[in-house]
């Protein structure tokens, strides 16, 4: 297995430094050494699910398959999902129309603009590996809202929206209403497919499929489109989309266009590649999923290189659980070793993962004096 240091990046030489990978598992820079041996996963599995609504038998046989991958590499993708292939077609048109767009017209909802830190992220706004300039890639980021129609807060949780917030948690460029349209219809598609995972990841577990039933009642959740130019097709390490880092969510759910790009990490600190498959998402397990199983499940490590020369898109979608519930590590993965995680507050740490990550953004700079132990989620709905 290859060693993980929770440690600055340590200063090496040319020849020394390419022993060692580095990435992003939270607010601070980690890196892995390469093993000499390796026994990691190659590939990553691909599960049908064409039976997530079928009889108990049915979906704990699905289950069967996903412990057995999340537990092996923290990845795999899945197939039949019941969203036709037309309408994962149709989000492309989408976001390649958006991307195309005027510079003035995307940053019209730049992400500084928001305090909940989403809408539109120009090229190299982010850096997630430090020896990198920035992220070659255009963003935008939407996600849960208790004030968005769309969300339907009131009909999901039976409560009103609480009175502190007064402004919607998304930014949409006001010249594109199409986007917002377009997002939300697709939005609705996925999110379904991401709680009948729940359910199924429950099974996994031995436990009712409605155990997590309680901290899904309005999760939290973010959608990215993503936009990779082209870049050189060599094997620059610096020639980098997404730098690596893992997942700050409970389950991604990744729809892919068709050109190759992303690389998992495997226990060995070599990268395994993820390439598209038609029809299918890749999932893979984030961080909060990984405190709950109490590391039985990795958060793995992944990153974007567009080696291709070819243009990319890609669109998340990420699934945590609701910013006011408790998360800690479940009975069924407490072995000998004890518990690895302590109970923590969805929200609180949600918010310790985001701020240092944006540190140029105007709602860090407005609480960059406040202990980081003060941090609550609330900071980011005022």
């Amino acid at each position: 297995m290859a060693e993980v240091l929770n440690a600055p990046v340590p200063v090496l030489d040319e020849k020394e430094s390419s022993k060692y990978v580095y990435f992003h598992s939270g607010s601070e820079a980690t890196y892995r050494k390469v093993s000499e041996k390796p026994t990691g996963f190659t590939s990553i599995p691909t599960i049908d699910i064409a039976n997530i609504d079928g009889s108990l038998e049915q979906r704990k046989a699905i289950a069967k398959e996903v412990y057995a991958a999340c537990s092996d590499c923290g990845f795999f993708y899945i197939k039949n999902t019941g969203i036709l292939d037309s309408a994962m077609q149709g989000v492309f048109d989408l976001l390649r129309r958006f991307f195309a767009l005027d510079i003035e017209t995307k940053m019209d909802a730049h992400v500084q603009k928001n305090p909940a830190i989403r809408g539109y992220e120009p090229m190299m706004e982010t850096r997630l590996d430090p020896r990198t300039k920035g992220d070659i890639k255009e963003a935008f980021t939407m996600g849960d809202c208790f004030l968005e129609p769309e969300q339907k807060y009131t009909e999901k949780t039976g409560k009103t929206p609480p009175a502190h917030v007064t402004q919607p948690q998304n930014i949409w460029p006001s010249n594109a209403p199409w986007w917002r349209q377009g997002l939300y219809e697709y939005y609705n598609l996925v999110l379904p497919v991401a709680m009948k995972l729940v359910k199924i990841i429950a099974l996994a577990f031995d436990l009712d499929d409605d155990a997590f039933d309680d901290i899904f009642k309005f999760p939290i959740t973010g959608m990215r489109p993503l936009y990779y130019p082209p870049t050189p097709v060599d094997q620059d390490s610096q020639s980098v989309g997404l730098g690596a880092h893992s997942d700050f969510s409970w389950l991604t759910l990744v729809l892919q266009d068709n050109v190759t790009a992303l690389e998992v990490l495997n226990q060995d600190g070599l990268w395994v590649d993820a390439p598209p498959q038609p029809g299918t998402f890749v999932c893979n397990v984030g961080q909060y999923l990984e405190r709950q199983s109490n590391g039985k499940f990795p958060a793995t490590v992944h990153r974007v290189r567009n080696k291709t020369g070819l243009e990319r898109y890609s669109l998340p979608f990420f699934l945590t659980p609701d910013a006011d519930a408790e998360v800690d590590v479940l009975d069924c993965c407490i072995g000998n070793e004890g518990k690895k995680f302590d109970k923590t507050n969805v929200g609180d740490l949600y918010i310790r993962r985001v701020l240092p990550a944006r540190k140029k953004h105007p709602t860090s700079i407005k609480y960059q004096d406040v202990p980081e132990a003060e941090w609550r989620y609330d900071m980011l709905l005022t």
